[in-house]
């Protein structure tokens, strides 16, 4: 029988290693990589199979080598990356979901259009980096209703979901998960993004990476609601203390929309400690130490001493930890999907415009989770 061998360009296979997903030593151990970029006959070229095990391997298109040079993506992304380090290479996680993201907010916004080509996102614009923090957040403050649960106590959980609700209800998706699509065996990575809004004129996405911690999980939806009412997509990495000139801004308005002034003099006590008051009003308002830290410094009742106190301590404890809903599955994979875009997804499902395992691949789950889902999803469970 006749082997069908592919003769993969060179370059192709190097760059699939330093763009891939797993090490080259990894690599090195399961093909023959040096024979498939120097081969000597027709023998040393790999496999049909052995190129479809590297491709899913390194999570590189299989299409890609076939290619004769090295591909070029079109990762429109990276030019608006917040990073610490804009040369660093992105990874297949964040790139794949990207592109999920990106085609699912695409499919959400035709269908919005089957239903009224005049549709918009009335928000796009709203703001401009010439208005004052305080005015954004005092208008983002009203818009989000923050008045009502003023003096409601929340816990991190509770308060965000009542955000993400908010934010839907305006007409942005907001989706969240720790993994690629549904593979738990890749999670997302922090330490390389928090989050990411890709604007639109129709509808606005929102991605939170649920790996995070709760509280910064609440900093990241607002600190990207505000790009998308400034109408400019965003990966975020950056952190409340961040120097990066174009994210000042915006971290300054988050930090108002969690912290207002009067909810600070409501709450703070000159009589007791700096880990007290910064301790209260990290709960109160569901921000970090350091951010509560920063907010205090900012109205001058703390300096740079107790800024740096709340780095110490916020260092110490940190603990990252993945989104949980009590472990229940079909908790997460609701959690996990805008309800505006979950509910259309049914409704085409429901109708015979949507295949089935279409709408649970849309959904995230298999075709055996996906009647429970929808119930999840419709309250009928």
């Amino acid at each position: 029988m006749t082997v069908l061998r592919i003769p993969v360009a060179k370059a192709v296979i190097q760059w699939a290693i330093s763009h891939g997903e797993k090490s080259e030593e990894a690599l090195l151990k399961k093909y023959r990589l040096r024979a498939w970029e120097n081969p000597t006959s027709d023998r040393d070229y790999p496999t049909f199979k052995q190129v479809q095990d590297f491709s899913r391997d390194t999570r590189i298109p299989f299409n890609y080598f076939f290619k004769t040079t090295v591909p070029r993506e079109a990762n429109d992304f990276a030019e608006f990356r917040t990073v610490n380090n804009a040369e660093v290479q992105p990874s297949r996680r964040l790139i794949e979901t990207i592109h999920t993201m990106a085609s699912h907010q695409e499919w959400l916004k035709q269908d919005l259009l089957t239903q009224d080509k005049a549709t918009k996102f009335k928000f796009t614009h709203f703001f401009t980096r010439q208005m004052t923090p305080t005015a954004v957040a005092r208008s983002v403050w009203q818009l989000l209703e923050l008045g009502t649960v003023e003096h409601v106590t929340m816990n991190d959980d509770d308060f965000f979901n009542f955000l993400r609700r908010k934010i839907s209800s305006l007409g942005i998706m907001v989706m969240q998960s720790g993994i690629v699509g549904s593979n738990t065996r890749r999670p997302l990575d922090v330490s390389e993004f928090r989050a990411f809004v890709l604007v639109d004129e129709v509808v606005p996405l929102i991605f939170i990476n649920s790996t995070d911690s709760k509280k910064a999980k609440i900093f990241s939806l607002i600190h990207e609601l505000i790009h998308a009412f400034l109408g400019h997509s965003e990966v975020l990495n950056v952190t409340p203390e961040s120097t990066i000139s174009s994210e000042r801004w915006i971290n300054r308005v988050t930090i108002q929309v969690l912290m207002p002034a009067n909810v600070i003099d409501d709450a703070f006590s000159a009589k007791q400690s700096v880990a007290e008051n910064v301790g209260r009003l990290s709960k109160r308002c569901h921000t970090s130490l350091v951010a509560t830290a920063i907010r205090l410094a900012s109205l001058q009742i703390y300096g740079e001493q107790e800024v740096a106190w709340a780095k110490r301590e916020q260092a110490a404890n940190l603990q990252v930890k993945a989104t949980s809903s009590g472990g229940n599955f079909y908790n997460t994979a609701v959690s996990r999907v805008d309800p505006r875009f979950a509910s259309a997804v049914i409704r085409n499902e429901s109708e015979g415009k949507l295949g089935v395992a279409a709408a649970a691949s849309m959904l995230g789950v298999t075709l055996r989770t996906y009647d429970t889902t929808v119930d999840r999803i419709l309250g009928m469970a």
